[in-house]
């Protein structure tokens, strides 16, 4: 939504709606604040709302579309305003502000006011308009792409691969050329330059990257860890859609276990994640499934078959990835193809359970070892 849509909207008085204290009184766009003697601070909004007799006056800044860096940067104009006149009531003014984005504003002394209905308005000891949990009734076109989501991970992986390196946008072009290279798969892990960039700005918007010139830096590799986690773990289940079990017939353990598979289908283009694979470098729990990633569409009648036969020790999930990203850098440990630390991370996290805690040793045992190392 842009501006004009915003304030027609405000004007109707969508946010209030349900309020039955609150009254919209009037709309003024771009009003001087009153008994100010800086004219120059112009709100783009100005309402008044009547709340049960009570005249207020509220300042309010439009906002088409919010990120981290957006409220950051919101925070110094709201001190300037409050600094000027601070019995007055000023609000952040949006479609949608989401709870995470609610819980900051509001340890930050940010009121505001969405489209979907939320509101916080605040002057301490004197009055407290608040409704939160309302949904976003507004999912248009986002202005910037999901950094987590399918092959605009890939970025992500080379910057949690090498966090202590300043990288540049053809820098990671070249590292995925790389890496796709390296594993003889005919540049499949590669991005354009345009898509690199746009998930570059993502990551910006979200406070997750710092640039320095023409320089990206990861200052914080375990604060985007943990957010692409809780984003992988809002998927996950969708990809368990694509995923089914079959008995293992094998071994009574995970090495004999997947020696036993890749010997038999010597094609299978696979590779260990999860639990699984996170309890060979980082040993904490037992393996009650064996998660593996098929790379490529084969072998599944085959595979299937398994089922016919006796099981012996934990059954095979057999996944389709929603990316072949969760391939780059996988290795091989103890002579079994895993995939990286940060996708095993990825999969335990998203189990949840014990298997989060899998994650938890797996992030302090390996992940952040190889990040501290010089």
């Amino acid at each position: 939504m842009n501006q004009e849509e915003i304030t027609d909207q405000i004007k109707k008085g969508t946010p209030f709606e349900g309020l039955t204290d609150i009254r919209l009184l009037e709309v003024q766009e771009e009003a001087p604040i009153a008994n100010l003697l800086d004219q120059s601070a112009r709100p783009d909004l100005v309402l008044t709302l009547d709340f049960g007799g009570k005249l207020l006056k509220v300042y309010g800044e439009i906002k088409s579309q919010i990120t981290p860096k957006v409220l950051r940067q919101f925070g110094p104009w709201l001190a300037r305003l409050k600094a000027l006149s601070p019995k007055e009531l000023y609000a952040l003014i949006c479609p949608f502000l989401s709870p995470q984005s609610q819980r900051y504003c509001m340890e930050n002394k940010i009121d505001f006011i969405d489209l979907s209905g939320n509101v916080l308005l605040r002057v301490p000891g004197k009055v407290l308009i608040q409704r939160l949990g309302r949904p976003n009734k507004y999912r248009g076109r986002q202005l910037f792409r999901n950094p987590f989501a399918g092959a605009s991970s890939r970025v992500v992986r080379v910057l949690l691969q090498f966090p202590n390196q300043a990288w540049t946008v053809t820098g990671i072009e070249k590292e995925l050329a790389q890496e796709s290279e390296q594993q003889d798969r005919e540049g499949m892990f590669e991005l354009s330059i345009s898509s690199i960039s746009k998930t570059l700005q993502s990551l910006e918007e979200e406070l997750l990257i710092r640039r320095d010139k023409s320089k990206i830096i990861v200052p914080e590799p375990r604060r985007v860890l943990i957010r692409w986690a809780e984003k992988y773990q809002e998927r996950y289940k969708w990809t368990l859609r694509r995923s089914w079990t079959v008995r293992n017939p094998f071994g009574f353990d995970v090495e004999s276990s997947v020696k036993g598979l890749t010997s038999r289908f010597r094609e299978l283009d696979s590779v260990l994640t999860g639990t699984a694979a996170a309890n060979i470098s980082a040993p904490f729990l037992n393996s009650d499934r064996i998660d593996v990633f098929l790379l490529r569409n084969q072998s599944e009648t085959l595979l299937r078959a398994l089922n016919n036969e006796r099981s012996l020790g934990p059954d095979f999930l057999f996944i389709y990835p929603y990316d072949i990203g969760v391939a780059m850098y996988a290795g091989e440990i103890e002579e079994l193809r895993v995939t990286s630390p940060v996708q095993t991370y990825l999969d335990c996290y998203a189990r949840g359970g014990r298997d989060a805690k899998q994650a938890e040793r797996l992030l302090s045992d390996v992940i952040e070892k190889k990040w501290n190392e010089v």
